[in-house]
Order: C-alpha cells, then structure tokens, then sequence
C-alpha cells in the first residue's frame, strides 16, 4: 500500500516535465523516506537521478517498498492538470496495475494510469566519478550561458579555473563567450584542483536546465574532457542530478 499527499503538486510537476524529455518511461521505487528514480536516456549519454523526498509530501503512507513502471508523457498530461493551490494526491491501486491520481480539495478529480512492466536496464555506475572542478552558482548562470551559446553553435566548452567560470561557444557563425567570477553574486563557490576544460551538447543541457525551476542554485562538477554532474536541490524535499557524457573531438 502506498499513498501519499502533496500539497505543492509543482515539486512533481517541474520535475516530470523535465525528467520526460530525456527518458519516455520510468520505474520510480518506493521507499519508507523518498520517491525516487534512476535511468539512462536510450543513448546512454545522459543519466538522471531523480528524489522527492518525505518532507515534501503532507501525508506519506507506505507498507513496503515496491517499484512501479510508469508513462512520463502520461503522468505529465495529468499533472498539468493541477494548478499551484491545488492539493495532490497519489495512491496505488488495490491490486496495484494503477496509479491513482486525485487533484483538489473542493471538487476533487481522480485520474488513473495504468502501470509498466517495466526493468531497471542497464544504468551506468556514477559515483565513483572523479571531478577536478566543484562549483555553486545561480542555475541563471548557466540557463543564460546555454541560451547564448545556442545561437552560434551546437556545444559549450566550459572552463573552469581558480576563481572563475567560462563557457565558451564559437562556429562559423560566430562566437560568444560568458565568464563569471567568484566575486560575484553568480558563483557562489568554487573549488578548482586544476585548470579544467570540457565541452557538452547543448541540446541535453538544454533540456536539463528545465529542472532549474526546482532550486535558484546549482552544483556544477566537471572534469577534463569528462562527465558533467549538475544537481538542483531543496534540502530535505527534493533533489534531481543529472550526470552528462562530455562531447570528445578531435
């Protein structure tokens, strides 16, 4: 048995919006303290973890832990469907094929979804990941140097030294450049072991970005023509990473 009551559906909301445009399907698991999701996108080049925690939730009853396959794009089109004052609440199923979804206080709407048989696959191990640039700074930062580099090119280099943050795009259209100090308001803190140079496609940061509506701060790691993490949290809420395969050329 599982049911559990959010009274801020947008935690939710935000976070499918952004997982389903890398992943389509997701076996989230159930657990005494967190709802929570791992996967791969089909080319194996983004990994995103994903975590909403007890304290988000107003009520959270659970009897064991289970895992339960699920449409993002559906469970997406069902969520739209509540607005910000409205009141959440998931539950499974008496013989648990379904999601049951009730949006409202007042008039109360139920939704259900019908659930995936769904495996875990083959998620690429992250933890072990070695990084040689650590960094918090404002999600805008890197939402602006995103959107800028896109203009010119289909990759960012990201350059990290003591003390500052550069992105850098440049392509027969043109070039752009944005570099952040530590003495700024933007980048709150950093820690460089040496001077580090990645580059990534802009089309999964892109998409990965969209999880900035979650936290106004980021944690960025790179390493030298190495994976990107990028983490978006609130304490004891929730939190979504993302680890990001580099674009390697010659």
């Amino acid at each position: 048995m599982f049911k559990a009551k959010l009274s801020d559906p947008s935690l939710l909301k935000n976070s499918v919006d952004t997982i389903s445009d890398l992943i389509h399907e997701g076996l989230f698991k159930i657990t005494s303290d967190s709802l929570r999701m791992r996967a791969a996108d089909r080319a194996t080049v983004a990994v995103v973890d994903f975590e909403l925690k007890k304290g988000a939730f107003e009520e959270f009853e659970f009897d064991e832990e289970t895992e339960i396959g699920i449409n993002l794009e559906r469970l997406l089109d069902v969520l739209k469907r509540a607005k910000k004052d409205d009141s959440l609440v998931l539950e499974l199923s008496e013989d648990e094929s379904r999601l049951k979804i009730s949006i409202g206080d007042g008039t109360k709407r139920d939704f259900e979804i019908p659930l995936l048989s769904l495996s875990a696959g083959q998620v690429p191990e992250t933890k072990q990941l070695d990084f040689t640039a650590e960094m918090k700074l404002k999600s805008s930062v890197l939402s602006k140097g995103v959107a800028d580099a896109e203009i010119v090119a289909d990759s960012v280099l990201f350059k990290a030294e003591e003390g500052s943050l550069t992105l850098l795009a440049e392509s027969d259209s043109g070039s752009v450049e944005a570099r952040t100090e530590e003495d700024s308001d933007d980048l709150i803190e950093i820690d460089v072991s040496e001077e580090t140079k990645s580059r990534y496609p802009l089309e999964y940061l892109k998409k990965m970005l969209k999880a900035s509506k979650i936290s106004e701060v980021s944690t960025l790691k790179i390493g030298n023509d190495y994976p990107m993490e990028l983490m978006f949290e609130e304490p004891d809420i929730i939190e979504i990473s993302f680890v990001l395969a580099p674009r390697v050329e010659d």
